[in-house]
């Protein structure tokens, strides 16, 4: 892959982060510590671009993790034998608290990846990176074919209850959501078009039946194909979904 728009990790319009939802992220297990942004935001190639492949799966790690957590948690053995490259991308809580994640990812990852000759990308985001993937979908849905969200993290639990007591994820209008912020009620929007396929993207849930997390997931789980959901035992954490994504990948054809 040509180091166009992306830099190894080791060298060196609309908001869409409230603080409420920034405090929100920041429950989430991490070290305290964040590392500075940069511009533009790091990636790393897993594999030398084949010419022939077309599509890209972008991974973003969770909060307090970097880019190098998916290679350090066994997520990239077998990449050579995918029909997909792959880039692991350094989206650390910083650009989140910034609230230049989707510029960033937009600017320095996606558009000059299009420029190269990807025409069919894919995000996969673990717990936080979940929640980053759906607000880059939601804002910018005709640049990717489908979101891989592994224990995603998805905004205040009140608005999913909120979801199912108006009968489910493909009858919930998105008007009435009061109290909530627009990244919520657009990434549940968003979902609620690609679980229809009313937006021309897919989404794949996968999780641990005792993963914290998983009460939010409700309506998605109900708007989708089963074939779209993987679960097993196991709670938040990379012990988990480095068994769920073997099984993923297994499937998986972008």
């Amino acid at each position: 892959m040509e180091t166009l728009y992306t830099r190894d990790i080791n060298t060196n319009p609309r908001k869409f982060a409230l603080p409420l939802l920034a405090a929100a992220l920041l429950l989430l297990p991490a070290c305290l510590r964040t590392p500075p942004t940069e511009i533009p935001i790091p990636g790393i190639p897993v594999v030398d671009a084949d010419p022939a492949n077309k599509s890209l799966l972008i991974m973003l790690p969770g909060r307090g993790d970097r880019a190098e957590i998916f290679e350090a948690s066994g997520f990239l053995d077998g990449a050579e034998h995918w029909n997909f490259d792959v880039l692991t991308v350094d989206a650390h809580f910083g650009y989140y608290r910034e609230r230049s994640l989707i510029r960033r990812l937009h600017e320095d990852i996606i558009a000059p990846a299009r420029a190269h000759g990807y025409d069919n990308i894919w995000l996969l985001g673990v717990s936080m990176g979940g929640f980053g993937s759906l607000l880059y979908a939601n804002r910018h849905s005709d640049n990717i074919g489908g979101v891989i969200l592994l224990a995603p993290f998805l905004g205040d639990p009140e608005l999913p209850r909120r979801i199912d007591a108006a009968g489910g994820l493909h009858a919930w209008s998105g008007a009435d959501a009061p109290g909530f912020s627009d990244p919520e009620i657009g990434i549940w929007s968003w979902l609620k078009h690609a679980s229809n396929g009313a937006n021309g993207s897919r989404v794949i849930l996968g999780y641990g039946r005792s993963d914290r997390l998983a009460e939010a997931y409700g309506p998605l789980i109900e708007a989708l194909d089963p074939s779209q959901i993987y679960r097993i035992d196991g709670g938040h954490s990379w012990t988990t979904w480095r068994p769920l994504w073997s099984r993923i990948v297994a499937d998986l054809e972008l």
